[in-house]
This record gives structure tokens, C-alpha cells and sequence, in this order.
């Protein structure tokens, strides 16, 4: 089959859709990638490559996270998407997040059969919001072949009866990228964050606080997002914090968490995404690492991080309580090793390899 990928973003890569086009092509099938790449500067190639997958960026520049104020450059990028799938046969459309679902629907493509991968729960906010986006959400649910979840599918909030639509394939780590590997020896205990920077900057800001006149600490941040440049500004003020920007999660995930000897997870609390049963893949990473976390108070994973052992559970905006924490491991190591033994005795829990075979009862 010719399966047509629609993202709104640059693919550089973004590991899930990249584990999972590279699943479909094991299995026979033709992936192509229609992404939008958003960067003013950016030196990505407009056609490429990449493990057999065929990516086509359209680079139309805009802030990723600006809300409204990328419509214009939305809209853009659906009339390129249009004019891809007018001129070439295609047999599915895959269409990731609900950007790229709606890109879709409006490129007035019809009779070919979609997919609607749903990277997070959707239906949040006040009540017209959820009112406005339940409708949203399950029309195209509802005219899907089937729909993918990160959720457990009771999770997704919508009508009972199209629950037999959707799947879920949860965000486990793939282990040809991502195992697990002894630490790095070190003479400085390393606190890292691995992954998108976006609405974080009071957690962090907690965080460098409570490290700041530790000399023998070391803050690894990595990863891009809008948090990012004031990150960088907020970093001249703490010596033992280190910002690094974007890397590739596929080739450098396991020497970040090789470098990293506790996971800092802060999170906003009140954001319905974290609530109930939502794992951020962070989450995964950390337990196929052995890398214990310190894990926000107040939604679902901190439940578990508590219930297994995987670390310890604060409030991410007060300073002295994760000060508390990395004291308390400071001066007794041995209760990292106990949560590591803990971690990855869980680990098999957590395959890609065996929860990606779901795709094939989409595509066959």
C-alpha cells in the first residue's frame, strides 16, 4: 500500500512517527511524509530520504506554539498537502495529531480511506471548548478506518459507541534506538531533561533554584520548544545548568541517559493531558534506562512512580522540597540503585516491538 503521512511538523525526525513509518515499511508498504517546516533558517532539504521513507517538507515559516497567529501559515500548508494528494495515487492517508487530521479535511480529499493517529487527549478546557472539540474529535473518528490512541481507549472521552474504532499504541520506546546501558562513571551528580521544552519554564526555574549552590550537581537540559530561548537567557544566572538545545533523539537518546543519573519531570499539574492514565514517553524512557525520575505531584504518573519505586514524587514549583530530594539521594546513592532495580525489572512492560503490531490490524 502507498500510505501518505500528513505532519505538521519538520520531521527531524519526530521519533513516534518516524518508529512507526519505519514499522509499515518492514511490513511492504510505501510511506511518504508530507511535513510543515515551520523554521524561518531552516537548512532542512525539501525532499529527503531517511530509511526508506520518502519526506516532503513545505516549508512555510511560522512559531509553533503561537496558537491563531499560525492560521495563514496553516492554511499554506493544507494547500500544499491538496495539491500532493491530487496528483498522486494513494491508498491510505495517516494523519498525525488533530492539526493533521484537520489539514486533511480541508484539502477536500475524499473516497480515500485516513487514519487519525491522536497524539494526546483532545477534549479539554471549559465547557464549550470540550463541547466544540468532542464534536471535532469524533466526526473524524467517526469517518476514520480506524483511529490510534496514546490512551487506553476508555480514556479518549467520546461516544461509547465508536470505541470499536480505535486502537491504542502507546509511545514505548523502540530498543533499536533506546536500552538500556550502565551510567557513565561521574564525579558530578547529573540531573537531565530529555525532550520538548513548552510551558515548563516555572518547573525549571524551581529546579536550577534548588541546585543553584550545589557545586557538585549539574543541570543537562536538551531538547527545542518555545520555553527554549528563555531557557537560554535564564541559564547565565546558574553556573551548574546547562542548556543544549534540539538533539536526535534516535542517535544520542542513550548516551543523554547514560550522562544522566536522575530525570527531572516537571509538568503542570492542572493540564487535563497529565491526568488519569497519560504516560509521556519520557516516562518509558526513564524505566528502559534504569534513569529514576522525580516526578510532578498530582497526576497519574506520579501514582505509579510512588505505587513501583521509580523515584520521588513533589510539587515541580517548590524549590525546597526538590532541593529535599536531590539532598536526600546525595547523600544516599544506594536509593537510586534501589529504584533502578525497580525500573528495570518493569521494563519489559514497556516494548515498542510488541505494541506497534496493532498497526497491522489497520493495514492489511
Amino acid at each position: 500500500m502507498n500510505i501518505v503521512m500528513l505532519l505538521t511538523n519538520s520531521f527531524n525526525p519526530d521519533v513516534r512517527v518516524y518508529k512507526e513509518a519505519v514499522y509499515l515499511l518492514g511490513q511492504g508498504h510505501q510511506v511518504t511524509i508530507l511535513c510543515w517546516d515551520r523554521e524561518a533558517q531552516s537548512s532542512l532539504p525539501r525532499k529527503e530520504k531517511k530509511d526508506g521513507i520518502r519526506i516532503l517538507r513545505f516549508h512555510i515559516p511560522s512559531v509553533a506554539g503561537s496558537g491563531y497567529h499560525q492560521i495563514g501559515a496553516y492554511l499554506k500548508y493544507v494547500k500544499a498537502c491538496r495539491g500532493y494528494l491530487a496528483k498522486h495515487q494513494v491508498d491510505f492517508v495517516h494523519c498525525h495529531d488533530l492539526d493533521g487530521m484537520m489539514a486533511y479535511k480541508l484539502s477536500g480529499k475524499s473516497g480515500v480511506p485516513y487514519v487519525f493517529d491522536m497524539h494526546e487527549n483532545y477534549i479539554i478546557g471549559g465547557k464549550i471548548r470540550k463541547f466544540i472539540s468532542k464534536r471535532v474529535v469524533e466526526h473524524c473518528i467517526k469517518g476514520s478506518r480506524k483511529s490510534i490512541a496514546v490512551l487506553p481507549v476508555e480514556s479518549v472521552k467520546v461516544s461509547s459507541r465508536l470505541l470499536h474504532k480505535i486502537v491504542t499504541l502507546r509511545n514505548y520506546p523502540d530498543s533499536s534506538y533506546l536500552s538500556y546501558h550502565e551510567k557513565t562513571p561521574s564525579s558530578i551528580f547529573r540531573i537531565g531533561y530529555h525532550g520538548c521544552v513548552r510551558s515548563q519554564v516555572p518547573y525549571f526555574q524551581a529546579l536550577f533554584e534548588a541546585c543553584k549552590d550545589m557545586e557538585d550537581v549539574r543541570i543537562d537540559i536538551n531538547g527545542e520548544g518555545i520555553d527554549l530561548p528563555k531557557l537560554k537567557e535564564m541559564e547565565k544566572a546558574y553556573p551548574n545548568v546547562y542548556v543544549h538545545g534540539e538533539y536526535d533523539g534516535l542517535k544520542e537518546s542513550n548516551r543523554l541517559y547514560q550522562d544522566t543519573d536522575l530525570l527531572f519531570c516537571g509538568y503542570n499539574a492542572k493540564n487535563p493531558n497529565y491526568q488519569g492514565e497519560t504516560e509521556v514517553v519520557k516516562f518509558y524512557e526513564a524505566i528502559i534506562t534504569g534513569t529514576p525520575m522525580i516526578m510532578t505531584e498530582g497526576i497519574g504518573m506520579a501514582d505509579k512512580v510512588r505505587k513501583f519505586g521509580l523515584g520521588f514524587v513533589v510539587d515541580p514549583e517548590d524549590a525546597d522540597s526538590i532541593k529535599e530530594v536531590v539532598l536526600k539521594v546525595l547523600s544516599h546513592p544506594e536509593m537510586l540503585e534501589e529504584c533502578r532495580r525497580k525500573m528495570l525489572d518493569k521494563a519489559d512492560d514497556y516494548k515498542w516491538e510488541h505494541a506497534v503490531k496493532v498497526l497491522d490490524t489497520i493495514y492489511q
